[in-house]
């Protein structure tokens, strides 16, 4: 058989770009780097790699031998991390960043039934809404809401649940300006927002196959939802937020929502972390956590024995 730790080695070189390089991060001599990747040559009879001075570069077939080690490494290394995974015991610093509104409505409610199940995790969470980016912040776990569709990117993002934002207002101010038949009918009510870029105030509305981009001048503006929900109870104004984070609000009748089936399109909740490969057990354990109490859930903590 052939040895697997060759293959390992041949693609840490190639993701270091160099010898030199790989031999530092690995803490193995650059000759014997060298010299293991020239016998895999040897044996396989293909060249992989283009040596000079100045450069290393991969041949067409090193390309697709190296995407095939990346697999078979990876492949590897979740199977350790399996067994590693079996015995450890989730400890250490987690550090979660969470959106303001997803924090106050959804996560902190579950964070005390977490700190109960793994009294070994100390949690830091970041609460703000400006993106943030777990690896450039040394963040384990990044909760966000992003609709469709997703943007490339180096994380992996496991969803939780999903959100739509709807047209909301208070029964008195439907009876005061009476209820819309249409999206035409709220072009002069006045309107409660989240602030917009350079100023463009508009909502990308759809009904099934129909979309709408209703334009509109703010009453108000803030960036805290709790704020904009609590003045469409107090008939200030139109509305649209999270159905998810309103659902008492509607079901005891103090909004009421309005023109039917139109919204925005529906949004996913997600934890985004850097990597699924080696994955600390504490982050493991809190989106399983996240994952048995999804948003929206009748009852926060619930899902945990």
């Amino acid at each position: 058989m052939e040895d697997f730790n060759d293959l390992a080695l041949f693609a840490h070189v190639v993701e270091q770009q160099g010898f030199s390089a790989a031999s530092r991060h690995l803490g193995i001599p650059k000759s014997r780097l060298s010299r293991r990747v020239s016998l895999l040559e040897e044996r396989i009879g293909v060249r992989l790699l283009q040596r000079s001075s100045r450069r290393l570069l991969l041949t067409s077939v090193g390309r697709q031998f190296y995407e095939r080690c990346q697999a078979t490494v990876a492949a590897g290394e979740e199977a350790f991390d399996v067994a590693r995974q079996a015995t450890a015991q989730p400890q250490g610093l987690l550090r979660v960043s969470c959106p303001f509104t997803l924090a106050q409505f959804w996560l902190t409610p579950l964070i005390p039934s977490f700190m109960r199940a793994f009294p070994g995790v100390r949690l830091r969470l970041e609460v703000s809404n400006r993106r943030v980016d777990p690896l450039q912040e040394n963040i384990d776990v990044v909760l966000r809401v992003r609709r469709p569709p997703f943007e490339d990117s180096s994380l992996v993002a496991r969803p939780l649940g999903s959100t739509v934002d709807v047209l909301l207002a208070s029964p008195a101010l439907v009876e005061r300006l009476g209820m819309p038949q249409s999206l035409a009918d709220l072009a002069a009510w006045p309107v409660l927002s989240l602030p917009a870029e350079n100023e463009r105030y508009r909502w990308a509305l759809e009904r099934g196959a129909q979309s709408h981009d209703f334009a509109f001048t703010p009453h108000f503006v803030t960036d805290d939802m709790f704020a904009l929900r609590h003045l469409a109870e107090q008939g200030m104004g139109l509305a649209l937020l999270p159905e998810i984070m309103c659902r008492d609000a509607l079901a005891d009748g103090r909004l009421l929502r309005l023109c039917g089936e139109w919204a925005c399109a529906a949004s996913e909740i997600q934890a985004a972390f850097a990597s699924r490969r080696g994955m600390l057990p504490a982050v493991r354990a809190f989106i399983d956590h996240l994952l048995q109490n999804p948003p929206g859930a009748a009852e926060p903590g619930a899902g945990v024995s």
